[in-house]
């Protein structure tokens, strides 16, 4: 009996311990985004945003802007800026290779371009390439990285370029964070959503069991009221013990008979 009523508890306990288990990942459900709206996640420390930045020359100057946002910092007196343009329509590759083509025609210095890299951001087939400015007087004097992310309906363009000098030195750090673009939706864990909504009668039951056997045992329980009289006397009687005289009785009290030779009273 005790190895069964062991088992049981055990069992009960296991059936707490998941469903508590499957609350805590209730916060999991949904991926809300640091920043909302299409915008780099993971901007640098010291960066702001100011919308009305823009670039001289933009990736596809021929294409329409029908969004736009960026992000500038100048703490450190150089300026860098992260600017995000958005153009209908769905761009390729073939696009990809004619805007770097373009920009290197464009180039009024000699700017080392690195070939155009395949990439991932917000879970889509991206591309971008690495620039950066050397000279012999003042060695790296920027770096950019520049980046295309195609949607269904609207490409947006990603361009990051940095003249603070610790970032000039690790350029690869301009892609991670180019890389952290994202749409900016919150997203909705469908499977674990449906974990959760089965979880909850369950756990409903297990409250409602609960709060029954608790009712139960709450009943089981008998309320002995003393009467008043009965009160008085048990501490009348504690305080005879306390005082050495002899105990009080529980009988009711009744008159007693007079004294012989006592008046009668009158009217008797």
């Amino acid at each position: 009996m005790i190895c069964a009523c062991s088992s049981g508890a055990a069992r009960r306990k296991n059936r707490v311990g998941a469903l508590t288990a499957v609350l805590l990942l209730a916060p999991s459900a949904c991926d809300t985004p640091d920043f909302p709206g299409p915008q780099i996640q993971s901007p640098p420390p010291a960066f702001f945003l100011q919308n009305e930045a823009y670039q001289q020359r933009r990736m596809f100057p021929e294409h329409e802007i029908v969004y736009h946002d960026a992000w500038v910092e100048t703490s450190d007196g150089r300026f860098s800026a992260i600017y995000i343009n958005g153009h209908l329509g769905v761009l390729t590759e073939d696009d990809v290779y004619e805007a770097q083509e373009a920009a290197q025609r464009a180039a009024q210095t000699p700017i080392t371009f690195d070939p155009i890299e395949r990439l991932t951001i917000d879970g889509r087939e991206a591309w971008g390439w690495a620039e950066r400015l050397e000279t012999l007087e003042r060695g790296t004097t920027w770096v950019a990285f520049r980046a295309i992310v195609p949607y269904d309906t609207l490409t947006y363009a990603i361009e990051m370029h940095r003249g603070e000098t610790g970032l000039k030195s690790r350029p690869d750090s301009l892609r991670v964070i180019v890389s952290s673009f994202a749409a900016g939706k919150t997203t909705w864990n469908i499977p674990l959503i449906a974990i959760i909504a089965g979880s909850l009668p369950a756990l409903i039951n297990l409250m409602r069991n609960r709060a029954a056997k608790r009712a139960l045992r709450l009943q089981s329980i008998s309320l002995k009221q003393t009467p008043k009289e009965e009160r008085e006397k048990a501490r009348a009687r504690a305080a005879a013990a306390n005082a050495g005289l002899p105990p009080v009785s529980n009988a009711p009290e009744t008159p007693s008979a007079p004294p012989p030779g006592s008046p009668t009273p009158p009217g008797n």
